[in-house]
């Protein structure tokens, strides 16, 4: 039987419809009903339905904005518009939000009666072209633990797991289930409003994860899978992993199929205690070169979903400790994390925004008298990049002047050359990462951009009189 909510105002006119209309006749059967949107969106939320029917003009939440944000909850629900004559232009516009018609009051049950038929083609067709079973309380069984459940449902559905037939599970992110074409045996199932779940023979995946990528051509689809498994106690293991691999898309900035990500990762640790290092000496230069890092990191697929929560949740949770107001805000999981900033890079955008003015830093203020616009933004690009290979041709090409005019207004606007300038940030940061850490000075140099010992050592000999050795040996004194 389909599933069916009526929502009006009117109350005489729900128990008319439900009381009048022959829905057993068509497959239906009235699971719920609501007397204004607000209610209704609830019930959608909770039962999913397949067919809502619905009054435009109601208190609360109107009909055309339940049918907007119904349509986000639960993208397969139908609905179906119960509008006055007089509400006609508003019934249109709801056929623009995706609604599948209208009936306009006052209606006969024969006209209902119609819609249902039309509905029910609709919905028989949908199930015969996906070829496959939708069970909605399938995930609810993997979930809790309920193996009998799950058994069943898989045995019932020719799907049954042993070490001969191992089961993969695969999670699709993605506003909208995937229209399938090919005739491959699986289960699928809801396990939010944009993570879709399937159950597939590991010999039948390949086709499967072919199929569920055409059907999301051309849209950032993000699919994830688990391990493949005959031990039904594994399932919801391997589901998990496969949901972390789905988040491939917001961690990499590309489409595609995911493998699942390493139980640890030795890397996020590393710029974790690195980033931490940072903020307790408010190093705003080796902050920033940890987040370019992350970035580059994260684009090249080295993290997961995993790390980047991590991340994020240790740096907000620095600012509450700390006490630093404005300092953003906590998300709940991975899914909402994901949701909010839809890609790796502008979490790590966020973040930086949120610390730079944590990590005051006098000698990356730019000075006040430089004016011209174009060179204030080159200086806070150094005073942010300095530690990188910089070069008067990648700054030219980054803010289009040519490099002879950029030399030439360099030296105007700042009274040194471009090289002489990003020398000594390097060897002011080299000062201060001398006074406060212990490090290796080899490893200073290399932290600061030099990348050669001996050169380092000289420039720093030639801007502050004495070697990288001396300057620590004076501080200790």
């Amino acid at each position: 039987m389909y599933k069916a909510v009526i929502v009006d105002d009117e109350k005489w006119i729900v128990e008319g419809i439900k009381s009048g209309v022959h829905w057993n006749s068509w497959g239906f059967e009235v699971i719920g009903d609501a007397e204004n949107g607000q209610e209704a969106l609830e019930l959608v939320k909770a039962l999913r339905p397949d067919v809502v029917l619905t009054d435009i003009k109601m208190p609360v939440l109107n009909g055309l904005e339940l049918i907007k944000r119904g349509k986000e909850a639960s993208p397969d629900t139908l609905f179906v518009v119960l509008s006055a004559h007089a509400e006609f232009a508003y019934a249109q516009k709801a056929l623009n939000y995706g609604t599948f018609g209208y009936c306009l009051k006052p209606f006969e049950i024969e006209e209902i009666d119609s819609m249902l038929s039309r509905l029910a083609e609709v919905l028989n067709a949908r199930k015969k072209e996906n070829r496959h079973s939708h069970i909605p309380d399938l995930y609810e069984a993997i979930c809790s633990g309920d193996m009998d459940v799950v058994k069943r449902v898989l045995q019932q559905s020719g799907m049954s797991a042993d070490s001969a037939h191992p089961i993969l599970p695969i999670v699709v992110q993605s506003s909208k289930a995937a229209k399938l074409q090919q005739n491959i045996k699986h289960l699928s199932f809801q396990m939010s409003p944009r993570r879709f779940g399937y159950l597939v023979h590991e010999t039948a995946a390949e086709a499967l994860l072919q199929d569920i990528s055409r059907a999301h051509q051309g849209s950032m689809y993000s699919i994830g899978t688990g391990f493949p498994l005959s031990d039904l106690t594994e399932l919801n293991t391997s589901l998990e992993t496969a949901s972390l691999a789905s988040y491939g898309a917001f961690t990499t900035g590309k489409p595609g199929i995911f493998s699942p990500p390493p139980q640890t990762n030795p890397l996020i640790e590393e710029i974790l205690k690195n980033i931490s290092d940072a903020l307790s000496r408010k190093d705003r230069v080796q902050f920033m070169s940890c987040m370019n890092t992350a970035k580059n990191d994260f684009n090249e697929g080295k993290f997961s979903m995993k790390d980047a929560y991590l991340m994020f949740t240790a740096l907000i949770y620095h600012f509450f400790r700390t006490g630093v107001s404005g300092s953003g805000r906590m998300f709940e999981g991975y899914e909402e994390l994901s949701y909010h900033f839809g890609h790796a890079d502008a979490m790590i955008d966020y973040l930086v925004e949120h610390t730079l003015d944590y990590l005051e830093n006098q000698s990356n203020t730019i000075r006040s008298d430089i004016s011209h616009k174009t060179i204030r933004e080159i200086l806070k690009y150094i005073h942010d990049h300095f530690t990188d290979d910089l070069s008067i041709q990648g700054l030219s090409e980054k803010f289009f002047l040519s490099p002879n005019y950029l030399c030439h207004l360099f030296k105007k606007e700042v009274g040194e050359n471009f090289i002489e300038y990003v020398s000594n940030q390097r060897i002011q940061y080299a000062c201060k990462l001398l006074e406060e850490t212990s490090n290796p000075i080899k490893q200073i140099g290399d932290k600061c951009g030099f990348n050669d010992y001996f050169y380092f050592t000289r420039i720093f000999k030639r801007v502050t009189n004495m070697t990288p050795t001396q300057y620590r040996e004076k501080q200790t004194q």
